[in-house]
């Protein structure tokens, strides 16, 4: 049986219709891009999940395309923010509850702005982390909206 995540539990607990995907930590696909060509499917629809923050102690995350980069003046400026840097790595776990490589959009510790590529939208599904390296949870689009107050946005070069 799987371990539950804080990811999973969210879902669970909200009624949210997803299916659960696992593939092997120990020398196994660790880049997005690596988990999408594990599984076979299109990098366009699996979503890694990056937190950020500002000059002035806020937090963003955003999901992107496993084959796209983040453009942080464009994400600075969705999230109105003079610049963003990626967040450093002593306070993302504290700050999110998940290991780097294996941070949800859902179950987040700490309530966060979350902001999808807008590019989400054109699937009908999408593949986000599950919570866990080794975890990803497939689920539509509008779930991020409704369960996270996700905002669809364009930062992705």
């Amino acid at each position: 049986m799987n371990a539950m995540t804080s990811a999973l539990e969210l879902l669970a607990r909200e009624g949210v219709s997803y299916q659960l995907y696992t593939y092997p930590t120990e020398n196994g696909p660790v880049a997005a891009l690596d988990v999408a060509a594990y599984f076979g499917y299109a990098p366009k629809r699996l979503y890694k999940t990056l937190v950020t923050s500002d000059h002035k102690g806020g937090y963003y995350v955003f999901c992107l395309p496993a084959e796209m980069r983040m453009d942080l003046k464009k994400a600075a400026s969705v999230v109105g923010a003079k610049n963003l840097q990626m967040l450093k790595p002593e306070i993302f776990e504290e700050l999110t509850g998940y290991t780097h490589g294996g941070c949800s959009p859902f179950g987040l510790r700490t309530e966060l702005p979350i902001y999808v590529d807008q590019e989400a939208q054109n699937w009908e599904t999408i593949y986000v982390s599950g919570g866990k390296v080794g975890y990803l949870v497939e689920v539509q689009p509008s779930t991020l909206e409704t369960l996270v107050n996700a905002q669809f946005a364009a930062f992705t070069k």
